[in-house]
């Protein structure tokens, strides 16, 4: 039982913080709950895919300072690419609440990747990796499911219930914030990057 609780405990710990994802599922729920969802259920399946390599100690391979330094390049370069999406959406369409989003498989592909190439979310589950063993990995599994469906199905639902009540010049400034948000996680994560490598 403590293996389930140590699952929901990580699964609201890497979920609940605002960042890249949030952000994203707060600016799609604005338009599509389903869509919202997919992003979320995507960076899930990243989580997931993090949770089985700590649970084995692969993860550790992370520990590597060029292998980290590559998955922040590219993981920079993937945040970059989704807020010119938001900032080009929001700044040429009338209507931000009307804004085409794509497939639902194409934006879980996109939480998916988001999450996987997210140097944060890679600290998070090597911090945590000492408390997952092969013994109890199916609670913690089931722990980490609980808690993260939770809150990516909660989450949007409230914000997408309410979205009637947001003008659209309302929906638009988030969208500027949003984009702001994803920059900002981008420059940090280059910049630690330049700081590893004149350090």
């Amino acid at each position: 039982m403590n293996a389930f609780i140590n699952g929901i405990l990580m699964g609201f710990g890497v979920s609940v913080p605002i960042g890249p994802i949030n952000v994203l599922i707060m600016s799609y729920a604005l338009q599509s709950y389903t869509k919202a969802l997919c992003l979320g259920l995507g960076a899930m399946s990243a989580d997931m895919v993090y949770l089985a390599l700590s649970a084995f100690g692969i993860s550790q391979l992370a520990k590597i300072p060029l292998v980290f330094a590559i998955i922040s390049v590219f993981g920079a370069c993937f945040l970059l690419y989704i807020a010119y999406g938001i900032y080009k959406s929001a700044r040429n369409t009338p209507e931000i609440k009307s804004v085409e989003l794509g497939t639902h498989a194409k934006i879980y592909s996109k939480g998916f990747f988001l999450n996987l190439l997210n140097p944060y979310v890679i600290m998070f589950w090597l911090s945590v990796s000492a408390s997952v063993s092969s013994e109890n990995f199916a609670l913690s599994l089931l722990g980490l499911f609980v808690a993260i469906l939770s809150w990516i199905t909660l989450f949007p639902l409230v914000i997408y219930k309410n979205r009637a009540r947001l003008p659209d010049s309302v929906a638009r400034a988030f969208a500027y914030i949003s984009t702001a948000i994803l920059v900002f996680y981008a420059a940090k994560l280059l910049w630690g990057v330049v700081k590893n490598l004149i350090a």
